[in-house]
């Protein structure tokens, strides 16, 4: 609608525009189902959006969880246990070594003699037979003194010079003989002592000698013990090292199978997620096809060239040929002062 006309009076126009009638009951149908759609209400998704774990992953993730958990494996204690006891030294390799020391340092067996040992083999029964021989010289010279005393009163010198050195001679030959019988005796003595000494000593010294070599064995047998501990302390110290690696590689297997387990769990997921979201996908086609087949309707009638018909009517007084040209004039009077006159 327009107006035109200044304080006098106005003049108004009305303008129709009419569909043609081949188009109105496509317009009509199409408003009619876009008002159908707009109150449709809203329909949840029925079923679920994500797949949960699989029960490999679940297991995967329980293993790990158990070997985190469960510390350090009892294969590991007992290699360090074992390093622990070779670096703090085997307490038996002390005894072994003591051993070789004190067969290394045993000195070899001499003989000595020294002033008293013999003692003890002299028989207590030697000095009597000595005594007993001494008492018979002493009769024996008694004896030789009467008679030499009866020589003399016969001859009629008893008491002289002659038989003074008679009994002289006689009494310094039984000093003598006295003195070889303690003499004789004393040796014999000596000798059986001595024989049994040195006979005692000659077991002794086969006993120490037995003893020296049984010490020397012992001392080999030790050194060769204490070698062969040293070597199984190296044995056992690898051992413990090949226990720890082997306990490390099996940790670090276990972990690539759980974490091949994992994977192939994952796999089995994705692809069911897969499923999952292609259901989500086809529930949001369905419910959106409506709308797009109501564009695609929409389009297709904007598409065809419609001409409605247009019917324009007047209303209001229609203005003189006096106004018209007073109207013409304060058109020009404005333009003239607008050109500066």
């Amino acid at each position: 609608m327009g107006s035109k006309g200044g304080s006098g009076p106005t003049e108004s126009t009305v303008t129709q525009t009419n569909l043609p009638e081949y188009a109105e009951p496509f317009y009509r149908d199409l408003l009619t189902r876009v008002g159908y759609e707009s109150a449709v209400p809203y329909t949840p998704y029925g079923d679920r959006r994500l797949e949960y774990f699989t029960p490999s992953e679940q297991e995967a993730m329980r293993r790990f969880e158990q070997l985190g958990v469960s510390g350090t494996p009892a294969e590991l204690d007992a290699a360090g246990s074992v390093a622990a006891q070779i670096g703090g030294g085997n307490p038996y390799a002390a005894a072994m070594l003591e051993s070789t020391r004190r067969g290394q340092e045993m000195p070899s067996y001499g003989y000595q003699s020294m002033v008293g040992q013999l003692q003890p083999y002299m028989s207590p029964y030697q000095q009597m037979v000595v005594n007993r021989e001494k008492d018979e010289a002493m009769r024996q010279s008694e004896i030789m003194g009467q008679n030499i005393g009866l020589q003399a009163a016969g001859s009629g010198s008893l008491g002289g010079y002659r038989e003074a050195i008679m009994q002289s001679e006689r009494q310094r030959n039984l000093e003598d003989q006295m003195g070889d019988i303690q003499t004789a005796g004393s040796q014999r003595a000596f000798e059986q002592a001595m024989a049994g000494f040195e006979s005692d000593e000659a077991r002794r010294a086969a006993a120490a000698q037995m003893n020296m070599e049984q010490a020397r064995a012992a001392a080999s047998m030790g050194q060769s013990a204490f070698g062969q501990l040293m070597s199984a302390d190296q044995q056992r110290l690898a051992a413990a090292g090949l226990l720890g690696d082997f306990t490390m590689q099996r940790q670090q297997m276990e972990m690539e199978r759980l974490r091949g387990m994992q994977a192939a769990g994952q796999i089995e997921r994705e692809l069911m997620q897969r499923g999952l979201d292609i259901g989500y996908s086809d529930f949001l086609r369905q419910q959106a096809y409506p709308k797009e087949q109501l564009s695609f309707y929409s389009s297709m009638l904007q598409g065809i060239p419609i001409a409605p018909g247009q019917v324009s009517q007047a209303y209001g007084i229609t203005p003189s040929m006096t106004q018209q040209l007073l109207g013409s004039g304060i058109a020009g009077v404005g333009l003239y002062n607008a050109f500066g006159g």
